[in-house]
């Protein structure tokens, strides 16, 4: 014989239906409510991080104008620096514009030695031994426009002797200072920062 919830009484009818309900929502509750807010409270998470992420590329963003007009003006300087301090050894044009210098200053070059170039931390100094012939004029003239050469160019060791006379009056011997840029990594902090920019 089949029992049925209408022949109990209605107490224990309330019982049941009561027992059944909290069944049903303790299944619900497992099956379907506590999975789904871990998985609510994981997705709100993320949320608060992407939005943190965006926050800090928004002022990035903000900045990124400027931050590219920085890195064209340091570019820029870069370039008329390379220039002064060149990264590698330009022999045959450094000596035609001591050449070009020379000739200007109505000077002759006797001789010319390279000695070996001394390293330091980030440049190397390249001294060059010049024997020069002229008058006293000439060879201030040509001081005069080493001193204002677009590259970096300093006179040391100088040994200044009479010739006796005629338009040569003084022989003189001097050493050339030239320097060189020694790449330390510098270029991948600028491709490094580069790359930065273009995001």
């Amino acid at each position: 014989m089949a029992l049925s919830l209408s022949d109990l009484p209605p107490k224990q009818q309330w019982i049941v239906s009561g027992v059944l309900c909290v069944a049903l929502l303790g299944i619900y509750y497992m099956q379907f409510w506590r999975p789904n807010s871990a998985q609510a409270a994981q997705i709100s998470n993320q949320i608060q991080t992407l939005r943190a992420e965006v926050l800090e590329m928004q002022a990035v963003a903000v900045n990124l104008p400027e931050l590219r007009e920085e890195m064209l003006q340091l570019d820029q300087r870069l370039a008329i620096l390379s220039h002064i301090l060149p990264e590698e050894y330009e022999t045959a044009n450094l000596l035609r514009g001591v050449g070009t210098i020379a000739a200007q200053s109505n000077l002759d070059i006797l001789g010319l030695t390279f000695r070996d170039p001394v390293p330091y931390e980030f440049y190397a100094e390249s001294p060059i031994e010049l024997e020069l012939v002229g008058s006293y004029h000439d060879l201030a003239r040509f001081f005069d426009r080493i001193g204002k050469f677009s590259r970096i160019i300093n006179i040391d060791e100088v040994d200044i002797n009479s010739t006796g006379g005629g338009d040569n009056t003084v022989s003189a011997t001097v050493t050339a200072m030239t320097f060189i840029f020694l790449d330390d990594g510098t270029d991948e902090l600028s491709d490094d920062l580069e790359e930065l920019l273009r995001q």
